[in-house]
């Protein structure tokens, strides 16, 4: 038995509801005026950066690796700032004068004082992106992520708040998308699949031998899925809107069990924030050790493959790229419960 560090969201009917649905249940968690479907979130990135030919782009020194290719694939040079899990504002005050664009992430879904860097940023002039990848429907003093920017992207790649592909651009005044390639059919196919066989894959006792696949997946090079957005993935996604309150709900109630009976250190949401949730995010000094014994206990907890820390001369990034350890928060009580019990008899 080996319980896993993911969950994702897609379910079989998401696959199986073809009528047309109301696009206004985005509007719920996506509040700007105007909205541009993509292929991924990297994409969504690079539009918004070709659109506003700028080249200094302020960016965090560790976050996920696809925002600092998309900075480099829009002709950009990334200028790093200091920061953990959750960025700080006097970390950025470093680097305002140096940068035309701020991109500010969410990582793990959580959020840091958006008000404060809001006004830093038109304090000096600069363009505010806010990075919602994991941040879908968080929210600071109830004024939702991705509001406090210029712009704003998001995706809903298979692990993200709503999975299965594609990503969204966000804003406040009408961009040029440019000219995009149709979504390969072989690629649209494979997350079809992946959707389909996850609740088998996931399941705890098919996992130990399912589990290195997945490993292979996270840490090969991805796509950059620079295309179109096919009709069919548009439709999923918002069948998974629908009823992503259930799915926000869940995560939070697990989030609060877990703060309530986890004898661990972790993660603390900034004051007067909501985050989304979307993984517990768990800090220690001895990772390696702590991954040894929860294997050997039944339970799969690691750092994220995808983040990393770009610049090792920054002491917030390297000890939050060194100490992180997280699980999803999309399951049911009972895994939750048997988590915990893992974690504080490990601990």
């Amino acid at each position: 038995m080996l319980i896993s560090q993911q969950k994702i969201t897609p379910r079989i009917t998401d696959l199986l509801i073809f009528k047309k649905q109301n696009s206004n249940t985005i509007r719920k968690y996506i509040p700007n005026q105007y909205l541009y479907w993509t292929g991924s979130g990297r994409e969504a990135l690079r539009q918004i950066l070709i659109n506003l030919k700028k080249k200094r782009i302020g960016m965090p020194a560790f976050t996920c690796h696809v925002v600092l290719e998309a900075v480099k694939r829009a002709n950009c040079q990334a200028v790093f700032y200091d920061s953990s899990i959750v960025a700080e504002v006097e970390d950025i005050q470093n680097i305002i004068s140096d940068i035309d664009v701020l991109i500010l992430t969410h990582n793990f879904g959580f959020l840091p004082n958006l008000p404060e860097i809001a006004k830093l940023c038109k304090k000096h002039q600069v363009i505010l992106i806010e990075d919602c990848a994991q941040a879908l429907g968080a929210t600071y003093n109830h004024q939702l992520a991705g509001s406090f920017g210029d712009y704003a992207f998001y995706s809903f790649g298979i692990s993200k708040n709503l999975g299965f592909c594609g990503g969204m651009i966000s804003s406040k005044q009408p961009i040029e998308i440019t000219k995009q390639q149709p979504f390969p059919t072989n690629k649209l196919f494979k997350v079809i699949l992946e959707s389909i066989i996850s609740p088998l894959f996931f399941n705890r006792y098919i996992y130990p031998l399912t589990s290195r696949l997945l490993k292979n997946e996270l840490t090969k090079e991805q796509d950059q899925l620079n295309y179109q957005l096919p009709y069919f993935a548009k439709k999923v996604i918002l069948n998974q809107f629908k009823r992503y309150h259930q799915i926000l709900e869940n995560r939070r109630k697990n989030a609060t069990t877990c703060h309530n009976k986890l004898n661990a250190n972790w993660v603390r949401s900034t004051s007067q924030t909501n985050p989304a949730c979307l993984y517990f995010t768990l800090l220690t000094n001895q990772r390696k050790t702590l991954i040894h014994k929860l294997l050997k206990a039944g339970l799969e907890l690691g750092e994220m493959q995808t983040f990393h820390c770009f610049d090792p001369n920054f002491p917030k990034a390297v000890t939050a790229k060194n100490q992180h350890l997280t699980f999803a928060l999309y399951r049911n009580q009972s895994e939750i419960k048997k988590i915990i019990e893992i974690i504080n008899s490990s601990i």
